[in-house]
């Protein structure tokens, strides 16, 4: 047989090979969470060749590179960066920045006692000087180190003054509590306690049913949740079991068809009498993760704002047992805001969280590192000032077809971590549904990429039932709520010179103190009539998924409570305020 022939059986074979391969797994098509990944994944910058310093992303003109255990950065770009003052003459180099200064002579480093296994020269390629990592933390203090623990191979650079600010989210960190007297309940909300809620319509392990998944987690749930698309009619047969099973129903109702088709007609005033009828509170999640591009009601805020308000005013006149909750996905975050219809318009606010192992189904996207707390964060800062927050699904991965693995330690940790620690540091969460769905089995073709159920590893079923077991995971609806209510707000504070600061939106939005910027460094502050001059320290920190970054703009909290004769105090580390 010659060598053609040979080659071209070999080809062949890899053909179908491939071939093989993308019938079995068609690249492109996500599951919703992953694709909800991507889509914003697909907007993000490419960190690869940029430096970080002090939380802004500059652009490498000369890609930093390693040699023998040493990261060496181009001298331009250190300059650019970090306002580096340079003076070369001949064979002198000489670097000054803020109070420090690094010599060398013929490329050798000149106040130095290296020791003689110590790399002592800087390196030139081309006509670029390069300088090594050891020689700019140790002379200039500056801070050399990969970004992300070098999963993008991107270098983060940190001034001696941003290295002594301390984020205040370590493990679990800190937590500001505040208490107030008085406050308003919203319809149905407990007030000591979380609504434990669950998505097993899908779980063909237990055959769907709640009955036995109150009984196999050891505990019954207050609520369930299915789906129901805009122009289906209100599920009151699936409503009644949900009645039968001890609990009341949440619906997310999603118009797929678009916006357009959400009217004030016959349809939607019979699904809201529907919903009154059902005698039972309802939660309905209307238009969810509309903050996203994956869904028929995104892009067009004000088009979306003006049919929520439709769909609030109709249920309030028909179906005062209805809880309108307005539910976001966790990310992206900078378009949640311009969905809001404003306070008066929402009852609950909500967010969707998942812990997957890898986003985008693709092993280079490994984002077993987030932590679901942490992705609870930005909504929950944001909006449990005026609403109580609803945790709409939650999922933890425990196979995908990513890697073709188990991941139960994984799941059993995200899992355990959530509902630990949610009912002590999250006060103002008041309902999480899991989502006990196999997604191997149910999910559509070309979505069938994580196993989220918890009932089919008994691992798993046994960290959750566990973690439900606290006494504040309800299983009804709690009557005679008291008035008096704790919020807390984390993650955006941090410490520096032994002062804990706390970002801006803290004092404006939970204590109410108004706040102008006087210039870079201060702020004026006022509060009934009293005003005062503070200062200000900002701190980057990571988001908590992809490789963003976070400005907190941060204002020293005991002296703002100091100024206004706020009570405070600490408690194993925490702050609580009394206001």
């Amino acid at each position: 047989m010659g060598k053609k022939q040979i080659l071209f059986i070999i080809a062949a074979f890899v053909i179908i090979g491939i071939l093989t391969i993308i019938a079995i797994n068609p690249g492109g098509i996500l599951n919703k969470t992953e694709q909800a990944v991507k889509e914003i994944a697909t907007d993000s910058v490419n960190y690869s060749k940029d430096i970080v310093y002090n939380g802004n992303h500059f652009k490498a003109d000369h890609a930093p590179y390693n040699d023998q255990g040493h990261l060496y950065l181009s001298l331009s770009d250190l300059e650019e960066i970090t306002d580096l003052d340079t003076q070369l003459d001949g064979q002198s180099l000489i670097l000054n920045y803020q109070d420090s200064t690094l010599t060398y002579q013929e490329k050798v480093v000149q106040n130095s006692n290296l020791k003689e296994d110590e790399i002592n020269e800087y390196q030139v390629k081309g006509d670029t000087i390069f300088i090594p990592d050891r020689h700019i933390e140790k002379f200039l203090g500056i801070q050399v180190d990969y970004y992300l623990d070098k999963q993008t191979n991107t270098i983060s650079l940190l001034s001696p003054a941003e290295q002594q600010k301390e984020n205040y989210d370590q493990e679990i960190g800190s937590t500001i509590f505040l208490h107030r007297q008085n406050v308003p309940l919203a319809k149905y909300e407990p007030r000591n306690g979380i609504y434990l809620g669950g998505y097993v319509i899908q779980d063909e392990y237990i055959d769907t049913s709640m009955n036995k998944f109150n009984q196999l987690t050891g505990k019954e749930h207050a609520s369930y949740f299915r789906y129901v698309g805009y122009g289906k009619p209100f599920p009151t047969e699936w409503v009644n079991e949900v009645i039968a099973a001890g609990g009341f129903p949440q619906i997310a109702w999603e118009p797929n068809n678009g916006l357009e088709e959400v009217q004030d007609d016959e349809y939607l005033r019979q699904f809201a009498k529907d919903a009154a009828s059902a005698g039972v509170p309802v939660l309905l999640r209307y238009a969810s993760e509309m903050n996203g591009t994956w869904t028929a009601y995104s892009g067009n805020q004000e088009l979306y704002i003006q049919k929520w308000k439709l769909v609030h005013n109709v249920m309030e006149e028909e179906a005062p047992n209805v809880m309108m909750l307005w539910n976001v996905f966790t990310m992206p975050e900078g378009t949640i805001e311009d969905f809001y219809p404003g306070d008066d318009y929402v009852d609950y606010v909500g967010v969707n969280i998942y812990n997957v192992v890898y986003h985008n189904d693709s092993l280079e996207g490994k984002s077993d590192f987030e932590d679901p707390l942490r992705l609870l964060d930005y909504v929950y800062n944001t909006y449990s000032d005026t609403k109580p927050i609803v945790i709409g699904e939650f999922g933890a991965t425990n196979y995908t077809v990513t890697d073709g693995l188990f991941h139960i330690d994984f799941a059993t940790e995200k899992i355990t971590r959530m509902y630990k620690h949610l009912p002590d540091l999250y006060p103002r969460v008041k309902f999480i549904y899991y989502f006990d769905v196999n997604n191997l089995v149910n999910a559509p073709e070309g979505r069938k990429i994580n196993n989220y159920a918890i009932t089919e590893n008994e691992r798993i079923t046994n960290a959750y039932a566990s973690s439900i077991k606290h006494d504040n995971y309800l299983s009804g609806v709690q009557e005679n709520a008291m008035n008096e209510e704790t919020f807390s707000y984390r993650d955006f504070l941090f410490k520096y010179k032994s002062e804990l600061f706390v970002d801006v939106q803290f004092a404006e939005e939970y204590l109410g103190v108004e706040i102008k910027e006087i210039d870079d460094g201060t702020y004026e502050a006022s509060y009934e009539g009293k005003k005062f001059t503070i200062k200000r320290e900002d701190l980057t920190i990571d988001k908590a998924a992809f490789f963003e970054k976070r400005e907190i703009h941060g204002v020293p909290i005991e002296e703002v409570l100091d100024k206004l004769e706020f009570e405070y105090r600490y408690e194993n580390g925490d702050l609580h305020i009394y206001q």
